[in-house]
């Protein structure tokens, strides 16, 4: 076993903008300690290289690592990728995948559970892993845990989602992770004793900073996780370094057998994402 894990957790936005973070995390195995090392933020071109050189770059330079979490899809939707030459329409096709989101909607429409509220479903913008969240793993939260699901090729994650596929082609060999930060910090609200307002409001403009710093605070003292003052401040003050450093947790949470593990019979080939189990 060696001495340390290093995980990462990348929280990608656009390369033309500043707002994509990059958080790295060491745990020893041995002591179960986690240490944030570093956190970069406004990672974007500079010079003459562009933020996609800049960024492969730097997770480079991280050296050897278990895993890197990446907040946005790493895989496309099923008809997106599809090779056939006909389509049968989502109401008949045959694609596995395709199959899968048919009968958990299908499901769905036939539960008695209120919380569930099936809608029709699109292959060409959502994968199979959307609807589980959707129909399986939110409705088992409070509803104040609860958030919206933003699909794969929905306006807000489609360029990113494009981005991934792109870096993906020079990350060969590295182990990528998917998370959601709001569905890790959703699952992380029982476990933690966080609050309502806490998890209500750490993603807002104004009371944010100061939700985060306490969720964090929470984190440091239950999952003997060491952060720095000055870094303490940079996680709060930023929610894309928070989101980041939520994303490498996760990794690291999936590396140790923390994570939920996906259902018998889910077509893992369109995506999965790691989320922690309830205890």
């Amino acid at each position: 076993m060696r001495e340390t894990r290093r995980y990462l957790g990348l929280e990608l936005a656009g390369a033309k903008n500043r707002k994509t973070a990059l958080a790295v995390l060491e745990y020893y195995p041995k002591e179960e300690k986690i240490f944030l090392l570093d956190i970069h933020e406004r990672i974007a071109s500079h010079e003459e290289r562009g933020g996609d050189e800049v960024l492969l770059e730097l997770i480079r330079e991280q050296g050897e690592i278990e895993a890197l979490g990446v907040n946005v899809p790493l895989e496309l939707p099923p008809c997106i990728t599809c090779a056939r030459k006909t389509c049968s329409l989502q109401g008949r096709c045959s694609v596995a995948a395709v199959r899968w989101m048919r009968q958990i909607t299908q499901k769905a429409r036939r539960s008695r559970n209120k919380q569930v509220r099936p809608i029709e479903f699109t292959p060409y913008t959502q994968r199979p892993i959307e609807l589980w969240v959707r129909y399986e793993v939110l409705p088992q939260l409070p509803d104040w845990a609860r958030f919206d699901i933003d699909e794969t090729f929905g306006g807000n994650k489609a360029p990113l989602a494009a981005r991934m596929h792109f870096l993906k082609r020079h990350l060969a060999g590295t182990r990528l992770l998917e998370a959601w930060p709001k569905l890790t910090i959703a699952r992380l609200a029982l476990p933690l004793e966080l609050n309502k307002r806490l998890v209500t409001t750490y993603r807002h403009l104004e009371q944010g900073s100061h939700s985060r710093e306490q969720i964090l605070e929470t984190l440091a003292e239950r999952r003997s996780i060491f952060i720095y003052e000055k870094d303490l401040r940079k996680l709060s003050h930023s929610l894309p370094a928070f989101d980041a450093f939520i994303c490498a947790y996760t990794a690291l949470l999936a590396g140790n057998g923390g994570c939920v593990k996906a259902p018998a019979g889910f077509p893992g080939s369109t995506g999965w994402v790691e989320y922690p189990k309830e205890a």
